[in-house]
């Protein structure tokens, strides 16, 4: 598949045998072209390659993908063209829109859709193309609902272009809308070996989407090409194949000075010099290209430029149909008048019948800028009224044109109309996916409605505005427009809409945002009054959510359950599933797991009874969270089948993905490294960039356990790289600063470790999420023990210690699991020398780890514990730490524990030495002796020896255990006793 995307609308096309017109040879291009042969050639041979080609308007980039296209063409590669619209009037994904349409006239996309099970997810974006008996999936949007649809046509694409190659063409990539670049990149980023080639064109002369200009660039598949403007030789080249000979190298010189070898104004120049004949060698070359094309304007009749006019409102292409009754003219009457444009070579017929175009997009600019401001104005208010009454009843295809134009024309009084058109078109875009597009058209629907908005109108707009902004991912946007919408429905006494400000908001986004969700709901709850609603159910369950994200977790607990009491009451299964998530987040902790296994039943029979897949799937995710903190890894098995189940029927990659961290979470933790390692890297490539903290946690715990190399963690936390370009300090909480810290330690980095736990503060100002306060916990005290924090690994232990009896794993979403809660109390009580309790604690643990089938968290029970029992030393401790030692060797080998395989041996090794005898029975009779403090003739007397066979003895215990003086015999004799 070849993927063009380019600066020169086109009609959406797909053809081997027929290309629009070459109008010139192309020349001065050939190490450009060669370069794009190549790209083309690797894309043939399933490399697939983006070719990111920027240049000035007029330069070439067009002209060089049409090329592209005749070479695919010799080559028996379909081809298809999906221009994005110069203005701002085009549905959202327009160009994404025109490829599939076109794509569908040489395949069946629909019928690989349907085998994909994606097709309900594509009627959204190319309605036209894909309509099944079920219809799309709802006019909601979701950021899920968006992942599901560019899941869906990078699939469809990719299977397209596994079984033959493609050339697609999209038009003018910088004027594209957002949602369309999105989709690119994310397309972009699933090829593999695919026969696809990606040239985005784009300009270089104003200001592009950080998409064209970084995301696609870092892109490994990624090449650039840049155009810049013909050589005077080149240049004479293109003028003589405009004229028909030679032309003289003065005027040469000076169109190339004039033009700065761009292209198309070399040709604008040109056909200057054809239209003056033979004689052109004695006229003087036009000193700018607008005055060309006003020079060829002037030659044409009234009528001819009265169109012109009219049409440069509509847009590079123009219904001939909308051109005539803005006109007031029959069609008949502007077809002449077209021709003679057409003659002019200002326009030309498209290949859809009743459709004209300019024939660049510079022409239809030059045109427009000409326009006085109250002719424009005028012209739009035609426009719009044309557009209206010639689709009425088929609009909503023309819903983002007709904004633009009623925009332009509200200044004639109608603002009350134009706002209404702007905020169909953003609700339009909206329920199209297209967020970004909707934030536009509901912040235009404002400015453009003004003083002329009530206040209710203006209240609404701005809670539609702020949650196609929480779609979009504009958080700080969002805040902004729910405080304003807030304060707005407070002066009408609205507590409804006060509500919905809230609810948009959610929480979890920053302590500011968190505080105003609570002030809100806590005034709405209040002006609702205590009746039973699913409104107040549902502001109640946000309170909660608000609240643990402020660390008032009593205050999260009164919220929801007074949320799921009044849920219970209403016939309403979305809020009382609401209210039930809210409970859950509240009751995420260890603690819980009763309370939360009661609620994923509550939720499966919910999901059951209303045969709805994803709601059961939450259920089944809510179990397996329950089971990790409970350590039933093998109930966690038994749920992945259904859980399994219920993501096929959902579909998409965020079910996927959830999928697929379950299993990297369960093999992580039955110490099924290479597969663990290799899910959560599916899962990442399921759900880029989202779930990159998902991958690197299960990463960085392998790789406690292989080492971070073999794991994959040094490179997923940049640790193969330069140390300023990492940051590990998102705001995300404790656990995104401790996990690459673990990873620092395991790499044997503990200066930089050291660092980064430093950064967090002291223990007592971390506010660890409900959910995740155990694998918080835990990790602080692996990384505080390696940093010998003693202060730190007390207080940490304390905190931990009330969740005896559990595992350690997150309460709200699989991600890892860290073995029982004893095997951090049992390290942290031997750093700190209580080794009593160490011993007790981490023997518990590897019985739980030998029972469950942590068989990593068992090996590493199994070496704490033989550490803490050599250190403790007590009657029969050697001895059994030297058989745990063993064993924790022999498992380590097994499982390719290469850390704790070298540490076990090497404990091993060294409690081996301590075990063997390395004096003669005599030589210790005679260290015993020198322990207790006599001297050489002391001992020569109580032994019968001479004094100079006794010294002879002391001599040679000194040797054997490398001591310099009779002292440290004496420690020698009461450590080994």
């Amino acid at each position: 598949m070849i993927l063009v995307l380019l600066e020169r609308p086109h009609a959406s096309y797909v053809a081997e045998e027929a290309w629009p017109l070459m109008r010139t040879e192309l020349v001065g291009r050939e190490r450009e072209l060669a370069a794009l042969v190549g790209h083309l050639e690797s894309a043939l041979a399933a490399h697939p390659r983006v070719v990111l080609c920027r240049g000035e308007p007029g330069i070439g980039k067009t002209r060089m993908a049409e090329e592209l296209t005749v070479l695919a063409a010799t080559r028996g590669v379909p081809v298809a063209w999906g221009p994005a619209a110069e203005s701002s009037g085009a549905p959202p994904y327009w160009p994404w829109r025109q490829v599939l349409r076109a794509v569908s006239a040489g395949v069946d996309v629909v019928k690989i859709a349907d085998e994909l099970g994606v097709a309900p997810d594509l009627v959204r974006l190319a309605p036209g193309v894909f309509d099944p008996p079920g219809g799309d999936r709802g006019a909601s949007g979701s950021i899920e609902d968006r992942f599901r649809l560019f899941d869906a046509v990078a699939r469809l694409l990719s299977d397209i272009t596994v079984r033959a190659p493609w050339v697609i063409v999209l038009d003018d990539a910088h004027r594209a809308d957002y949602g369309s670049l999105l989709l690119l990149h994310h397309v972009v980023r699933t090829l593999g070996r695919e026969r696809l080639l990606v040239m985005v064109n784009h300009r270089d002369t104003e200001p592009v989407h950080d998409v064209l200009v970084t995301g696609l660039a870092r892109e490994p598949v990624t090449r650039r090409i840049d155009l810049r403007g013909l050589t005077a030789p080149a240049v004479g080249k293109q003028l003589a194949a405009l004229v028909g000979r030679d032309v003289a190298p003065a005027q040469v010189k000076r169109v190339h000075a004039v033009t700065g070898g761009n292209p198309f104004f070399v040709g604008e120049m040109g056909w200057a010099l054809a239209d003056a004949g033979p004689a052109a060698s004695a006229v003087p070359v036009p000193p700018s290209v607008l005055q060309t094309i006003n020079e060829r304007l002037e030659r044409l009749p009234p009528k001819s430029v009265w169109l012109l006019r009219a049409a440069s409102i509509v847009g590079r292409e123009f219904p001939v149909e909308v051109l005539a009754r803005m006109v007031g003219e029959p069609v008949l009457g502007c077809l002449d008048p077209l021709d003679e444009a057409a003659a002019a070579r200002l326009v030309e017929p498209t290949a859809t019948p009743g459709e004209h175009r300019f024939l660049h997009v510079l022409i239809r600019d030059a045109i427009e800028a000409a326009l006085g401001t109250a002719e424009r104005v005028q012209l739009h208010r035609s426009a719009a009224e044309a557009v209206e009454e010639l689709y009425a009843g088929r609009l909503e295809p023309r819903l983002s044109d007709l904004a633009r134009h009623w925009a332009a024309a509200a200044v004639l009084g109608e603002r009350g109309r134009a706002t209404g058109w702007i905020r169909r078109a953003a609700g339009e875009a909206v329920s199209r996916l297209s967020y970004e597009e909707g934030v536009r058209l509901f912040r235009l629907a404002l400015d453009v409605g003004g003083g002329e908005l009530d206040d209710l109108d203006r209240c609404r707009l701005l809670l539609a505005l702020g949650a196609a902004q929480s779609l979009s991912g504009d958080h700080p946007g969002r805040l902004h427009t729910c405080r304003s919408a807030a304060d707005l429905a407070r002066s009408m006494a609205r507590p409804d809409l006060i509500a919905e400000a809230a609810l948009i908001l959610e929480g979890g986004d920053g302590a500011e945002a968190d505080r105003l969700v609570r002030r809100l709901c806590e005034e709405v709850l209040r002006g609702l009054g205590p009746q039973s609603s699913s409104l107040r159910a549902r502001v109640a369950a946000s309170l909660s959510r608000a609240c643990i994200y402020l660390d008032d977790i009593d205050a999260a607990a009164r919220a929801s359950e007074q949320a799921l009491a009044v849920a219970n009451q209403c016939d309403d299964r979305a809020t009382l599933v609401a209210t039930l998530r809210a409970r859950q987040l509240v009751r995420s902790d260890p603690d819980g797991t009763d309370e939360r296994s009661g609620l994923a039943a509550q939720l499966l029979e919910i999901g059951r009874e209303a045969s709805d897949p994803e709601t059961q799937m939450w259920a089944h995710l809510w179990r397996i969270d329950v089971m990790l903190q409970r350590g039933d890894l093998a109930g966690v098995g038994r749920e992945l089948d259904p859980l399994a189940w219920c993501v096929g029927e959902v579909g998409g990659p965020v079910a996927r993905w959830h999928l697929l961290r379950c299993r990297a979470a369960h093999a992580q933790a039955q110490a099924r490294f290479a597969d663990a390692n290799r899910l959560a890297n599916d899962g990442f490539t399921e759900l880029i960039p989202l779930s990159a903290w998902v991958r690197d946690g299960v990463l960085a715990m392998t790789g406690h356990h292989i080492g971070p190399e073999a794991s994959g963690a040094a490179r997923a936390y940049g640790l193969d790289g330069p140390a300023g370009a990492r940051d590990f300090c998102p705001a995300f909480g404790v656990i995104y600063s401790l996990a690459p810290a673990v990873v620092l330690i395991s790499a044997g980095r503990c200066a930089e470790a050291a660092e980064l736990y430093r950064a967090l503060g002291p223990v007592a100002k971390w506010q660890p999420t409900t959910h995740g306060a155990t694998i918080s916990y835990a990790l602080g005290i692996m990384v505080a023990a390696a940093m010998d924090a003693a202060e730190d690994v007390a207080a940490l232990r304390g905190l931990l210690a009330r969740y005896r009896g559990h595992h350690v794993a997150g309460g709200a979403g699989p991600a890892i699991y860290l073995g029982p809660v004893e095997l951090y109390l049992g390290i942290a009580a031997r750093h700190l020398g209580l080794l009593d309790d160490a011993v007790a604690d981490l023997d518990h643990a590897r019985q739980a780890c030998a029972a469950n089938g942590a068989a990593g968290y068992h090996v590493e029970a199994l070496f704490e514990l033989a550490v803490a029992l050599t250190h403790r030393a007590a009657d029969g401790d050697a001895a059994r730490a030297r058989s745990l030692a063993a064993d924790c060797a022999s498992r380590a080998r097994t499982l390719g524990m290469a850390p704790f395989t070298a540490r076990a041996q090497e404990l091993t090794d060294r409690l081996g030495q301590a075990s063997a005898e390395p004096l003669t029975p005599r030589e210790r009779e005679v260290a015993e002796l020198v322990a207790q403090g006599l001297t050489n003739r002391e001992i020569a007397a109580q032994l019968h020896l001479s004094a100079r066979t006794a010294q002879n003895h002391v001599q040679h215990i000194l040797t054997k255990l490398d001591l310099s003086n009779r002292s440290q015999i004496a420690v020698w004799i009461t450590t080994r006793n």
